[in-house]
Formats: C-alpha cells, sequence, structure tokens
C-alpha cells in the first residue's frame, strides 16, 4: 500500500479516476509540461491530499518565491483544514548546488520522516547551467543520473515517494519534437515510474493530461481536464 489508499478512493489522487492510485509508495512521479500548464498545481494539490492523511510532506521549490497564496485558495477550495499546513516543510533552492546538496542530505537520513519529497521543479537548476559543447551536456547528465539514482534509492527503503517537476526541452531549429519532451527526458524518464505530461489546449482553462508509464509500464492514457479554484480536475469523461 502506498502513501494513499487505492480501495477506497480517496486521497491525494482524488481529483479524477485516472489519477487515482498513481502515489504508490518507493516510486517517482514525473509531471512534465509547458510554463503555466499546471505542473505547480498539480503537485501543490496532491501534497494537500497527502497532509490531509496526516502524512508529512517535504516541498522543495526551484522558481524563487513558494506561491503560498496559491496553495492558500486551494486549500480553501477543497476544504482541506489549516491544520494540515503543519505537516507541510517547504524548503528553497535557487541553485543546482543547493538542489544536489539536498539530494545528499537526504541520501544521509536527514528527512526520513517524510513520506512523499516534491521536488518542483527538479530541472530548473539543471537548466541554468551554460554549456558550450556535448561534451559538458553528458557531464550534466550523468550528475543529474546520479542524483536520481540517489532518490530512487531513497524511496525504495523507506517507502516514500517523490514528485519531479521538469520543464520542456528548448525547441531545436531542425527538430520541432523537442519541446514536447522534459529536460534531460531519457534520464528523467528512466528513473520516474510514473510520467505525467499536461499541456494547455484552445480553451483557457483545459487541459490535456497524458500518462505514458505507469507503475513502471509503458501506457498510453488521455485524460482531459480544466483549470478550477486553482486546481487540476479530470473532466467527466
Amino acid at each position: 500500500m502506498g502513501i494513499m489508499d487505492p480501495k477506497t478512493g480517496t486521497g491525494p489522487a482524488e481529483s479524477g479516476k485516472a489519477l487515482s492510485g498513481l502515489l504508490q509508495a518507493k516510486e517517482i512521479t514525473l509531471i512534465y509540461g509547458e510554463p503555466g500548464a499546471g505542473k505547480t498545481s498539480l503537485s501543490l494539490e496532491l501534497a494537500l491530499r497527502v497532509c490531509l492523511q496526516g502524512y508529512k510532506v517535504l516541498y522543495v521549490y526551484t522558481d524563487g518565491l513558494f506561491p503560498l497564496p496559491r496553495l492558500e485558495r486551494m486549500r480553501r477550495s477543497v476544504r482541506i483544514p489549516s491544520r494540515c499546513y503543519s505537516l507541510l516543510r517547504v524548503l528553497h533552492a535557487s541553485s543546482f548546488e543547493e538542489l544536489e546538496s539536498f539530494i545528499y542530505r537526504l541520501e544521509n537520513g536527514a528527512y526520513a520522516e517524510y513520506p512523499l519529497v516534491v521536488l518542483d521543479t527538479f530541472t530548473g537548476p539543471y537548466r541554468s547551467f551554460k554549456v558550450s559543447n556535448r561534451q559538458e551536456i553528458i557531464i550534466q547528465n550523468k550528475k543529474l543520473n546520479q542524483l536520481l539514482a540517489i532518490l530512487k534509492g531513497y524511496v525504495m527503503p523507506v517507502e516514500a515517494h517523490a514528485i519531479l517537476t521538469s520543464r520542456l526541452k528548448t525547441p531545436s531549429p531542425t527538430d520541432e519534437d523537442l519541446s514536447e519532451e522534459p529536460i534531460a527526458s531519457t534520464v528523467m524518464t528512466y528513473w520516474s515510474d510514473n510520467v505525467l505530461s499536461i499541456s494547455k489546449s484552445d480553451l483557457p482553462l483545459q487541459r490535456k493530461l497524458w500518462i505514458s508509464k505507469l507503475h513502471g509500464c509503458e501506457v498510453n492514457i488521455e485524460v482531459k481536464a480544466y483549470v478550477a479554484g486553482g486546481r487540476v480536475e479530470e473532466a467527466d469523461r
């Protein structure tokens, strides 16, 4: 059993049937998409739902000031009591070195009491690196691979779960399809047990969710969703 009870249908993935049971113990979930698509909103809601069950959540934010007002609107929207905030700890990482330091502390047992760890965005500091040749990209990907291996080693023995958010690759002039993949896609998807993309549609409040990997197995699940009260909710099929 994971950090939610899939048999009851309640828990962090309560917003939709396709997401039900997504957060299982010993797994890593990757959520990627374009800016403003809803990666952080979905991550915040999952974090709140886990806190509602009485579990501690560690949320590492790398994009500047943590969006507390958005979290508060979301909490009120789903009527989660404010006492759940006592179970949520927020850390900031403004550079890749700080993110790397956090992963090493995680490996050394500094945060063993948190069954859910969210890194939002995990590839934000990584993207800030300036590279001038392919060899530097290889070196960076090796470092990213090492950190993800450590993170996987953390969630396995303590039966925890990790959520990673990622931005998209910068489009290439010769290959526009690259814009639809997360940064360092091969490394990120290899270590992730669940892979979920979220994208905007022609209508402002509509979103499309695509689950390409679920509990380690390749799948092809498309879900229509919409944004309401700062939350990403699955639409009725």
